[in-house]
């Protein structure tokens, strides 16, 4: 079993790649479990036929809420997806209101408790994590040793390398868990940019960029739609050929080929340009 982890700053894609990835495995007929880790709850809505599916936190307060002590079972956790994809949804707190990392760390508990990611059930299990790695339940996956391989979505924009580099410090405290930094994701916003700057960022936290993405209409399409992935409603557009040339060389990726990465402190990241 492969537990794959995507992370990135906000808005930069992760979600439609996530879902994209896991629908590339399951046409391949791999056994794909696909975990949200967003409050927002929507990395799934592509493999269920457009639906917000029920979060965890949703379901836990709905189980514990009418039974003082109820129990959830792992059967309880996951909704059947389209393509057979198992899909789950952390869920959060209001905007505001309480701690979104939270949610994740006891839906990711439950999973260990309930064995949901034991041997053998899955080829392929892909997390899509939100944003920053700021707060330690953002980092749940590497911190609770679920995480494998870590992708990191990045854009030609500083911001989006400053979050890079903060989740590649992340990969480095947790890599005794047994993670590493697979690589990087160029989800380009202008095709046109010298990608120079983002081979000279990967160079400097020790990691390669293992695709660059790029910008297709049919992505818009397919977010709107919602329905399905881009890869499934667009199988032939550009953006599909290159997730398809992503999930495999994600799978092809070795620990043994993938150093601890070596981030920058704000000084020297600010620095570097």
């Amino acid at each position: 079993m492969q537990n794959i982890v995507i992370f990135g700053k906000g808005g930069i894609g992760k979600s439609t790649i996530a879902a994209s990835l896991s629908t590339v495995y399951a046409l391949q007929k791999k056994k794909v479990l696909h975990v949200g880790c967003d409050p927002k709850h929507d990395s799934t809505v592509g493999l269920v036929d457009g639906k917000l599916i029920e979060t965890f936190l949703e379901k836990h307060a709905r189980v514990f809420g009418v039974r003082d002590h109820g129990e959830l079972k792992a059967e309880d956790l996951l909704v059947k997806g389209r393509l057979g994809i198992d899909c789950a949804e952390a869920g959060g707190p209001e905007p505001g209101v309480g701690c979104a990392g939270r949610g994740i760390s006891l839906m990711l508990e439950a999973f260990q408790d309930l064995g949901v990611l034991k041997s053998g059930g899955y080829d392929v299990a892909v997390f899509d994590v939100l944003g920053d790695v700021v707060c330690g339940g953002f980092a749940a996956p590497l911190r609770k040793g679920l995480a494998e391989k870590i992708v990191i979505v990045v854009s030609e924009e500083l911001m989006a390398l400053y979050a890079a580099n903060n989740i590649a410090k992340s990969v480095r405290t947790y890599a005794s868990n047994g993670v590493y930094l697979a690589g990087l994701v160029a989800n380009l916003k202008d095709g046109k940019v010298d990608r120079k700057k983002l081979q000279r960022f990967a160079k400097l936290i020790g990691t390669r960029i293992l695709e660059y993405l790029p910008r297709d209409p049919a992505v818009r399409e397919a977010e709107f739609a919602r329905n399905r992935t881009v890869v499934e409603r667009s199988p032939k557009s550009a953006f599909a050929k290159s997730i398809r040339s992503l999930a495999a060389k994600i799978l092809a990726v070795r620990k043994e080929d993938c150093p601890v990465p070596t981030p920058m402190d704000d000084r020297r990241f600010y620095g570097a340009w």
